[in-house]
């Protein structure tokens, strides 16, 4: 007989199963930076500074690209767990085909905009004339694979919903591997640049969604995928977008807001660009553990709302938030206790290793921060309030955001001062998230009383 790998988070203890739910979401988080740390790695230590700007400087428009449908896939999860919670288990089947119909869709149009729009946007985004050529290459490829990245993370939200967070933690330990070796065959073997990089993690993300497939289509699942129920149960969808929307256009604020942020790196010139790439790439050993406590707070809320349990949720939400302040902060030191070792791993050269300690040493101390947003608004969305998230983040992450960056660059004008943009607007959003998240708990919690 196989183990089972659901977990119900609505009855018994509070802490066992999320732990047990969250140590393999931190696993699959990162496993996943080894899809672009793979990249990067290549980059820096085969193909030079240019590369690695153009890598960059196209790294903020792909993730803008991708935010409206991982928010799509954040709406999945929530309405998956809220009908698991609830025990209404062909509601949650109709919710994955639903979602897999309408990424399938909207990816592909999406890719094809984006792809089109490719030299544009970079040109607007002020990318050195060094890295054009690269910078487009690299996009229009990597984003072909849209479509498939769009499905796997709606498949590895349902499972998640289901309280499964080892099966996408398995199929990411496989995948990532196949990622580097792709990465080493198209880059040193194959000498294929920028386009090499690229194709590796079209094939690593192509097999994901294919492995994340066979497994859903299984017996004794919660919910079981099937191509013949792939369409669209309009009813179902639109609850999945009520959710989903905002949260995807609060991704792709958070992302513009990084684009402006990118505006700004691609001034200083090519080692900046090249300096804020590397951090960003070793930034996500912290930002997607982060992201997980995030999911689990979702998944974990989303639940516990279906059954009614919102004890729990005031319960476990702290919980969940302290543990991950203490992890980054733990990651936080470590990688300041050995910054020439980390930074040096990723590229070469001197100068973009010394400009990517200077932003580190500014972010990293406050970072503990940021996990105490992403489960508070995680739990906020997790009850269905995605819009009020959504103005949290348009005003804090975004607005704030750019009307530092406008200041800083007319008075201070370093990149120092554009790392501090950062902790700031992160202390201000999780305080608006604490207040929100204990305000309507309290409110469900004497409603259930009632």
């Amino acid at each position: 007989m196989t183990k089972k790998k659901e977990l119900n988070m609505t009855e018994g203890s509070v802490i066992k199963p999320l732990i047990l739910f969250i140590l393999p979401l931190i696993g699959s988080s990162i496993f996943q930076q080894l899809y672009n740390t793979a990249d990067y790695w290549f980059v820096g230590n085969y193909l030079g500074r240019p590369a690695a700007a153009a890598v960059g400087a196209s790294s903020s428009l792909i993730t803008c690209t991708i935010g409206l449908f991982t928010g799509i896939s954040l709406g999945t999860n929530v309405v998956t767990a809220q009908y698991i919670g609830a025990k209404k288990k062909e509601e949650a089947n109709r919710t994955l085909h639903s979602s897999l119909a309408f990424g399938l869709g909207g990816g592909a149009i999406l890719a094809i905009l984006a792809m089109i729009l490719a030299p544009w946007i970079l040109q607007v985004l002020n990318t050195p004339q060094s890295s054009m050529v690269d910078a487009v290459l690299y996009m229009r490829l990597y984003l072909m694979s849209l479509p498939v990245i769009i499905s796997y993370n709606m498949c590895a939200g349902a499972l998640r919903a289901c309280g499964d967070s080892k099966t996408p933690f398995h199929i990411l330990v496989l995948c990532g591997f196949i990622n580097v070796i792709a990465d080493a065959i198209c880059v040193i073997v194959l000498q294929w640049g920028v386009a090499g990089v690229a194709a590796a993690t079209a094939i690593s993300q192509t097999l994901s969604l294919v492995l994340a497939l066979w497994v859903l289509s299984k017996e004794g699942r919660p919910i079981r995928f099937s191509f013949r129920n792939l369409k669209i149960d309009s009813e179902i969808l639109i609850q999945v977008l009520k959710i989903g929307l905002p949260s995807g256009f609060q991704s792709i604020m958070i992302t513009f807001s990084n684009v402006v942020v990118q505006y700004y790196i691609n001034s200083f010139g090519e080692v900046a660009v090249a300096a804020f790439a590397t951090y960003y790439k070793v930034e996500n050993f912290i930002y997607l553990p982060i992201m997980a406590f995030g999911q689990a707070a979702t998944t974990f809320t989303g639940q516990n709302v279906g059954a009614q349990q919102y004890k729990r949720i005031r319960k476990g939400i702290p919980v969940i938030a302290g543990i991950g302040a203490c992890v980054v902060l733990c990651i936080a030191i470590v990688m300041l206790s050995f910054p020439q070792q980390i930074f040096g791993f990723f590229i070469k050269d001197a100068d973009v290793v010394v400009h990517t300690l200077t932003i580190a040493s500014i972010s990293f101390p406050l970072y503990w921060i940021y996990p105490i947003m992403e489960v508070t608004s995680g739990s906020v969305r997790g009850m269905g309030k995605s819009v009020s998230s959504m103005i949290i983040v348009l005003f804090n992450i975004c607005a704030l955001r750019i009307v530092l960056l406008a200041v800083f660059s007319k008075t201070v004008n370093t990149l120092e001062a554009l790392a501090s943009v950062y902790p700031i607007t992160w202390a201000c959003a999780t305080g608006c998230f604490a207040v929100l998240f204990l305000m309507m708990i309290q409110k469900k919690c004497k409603a259930v009383m009632v």
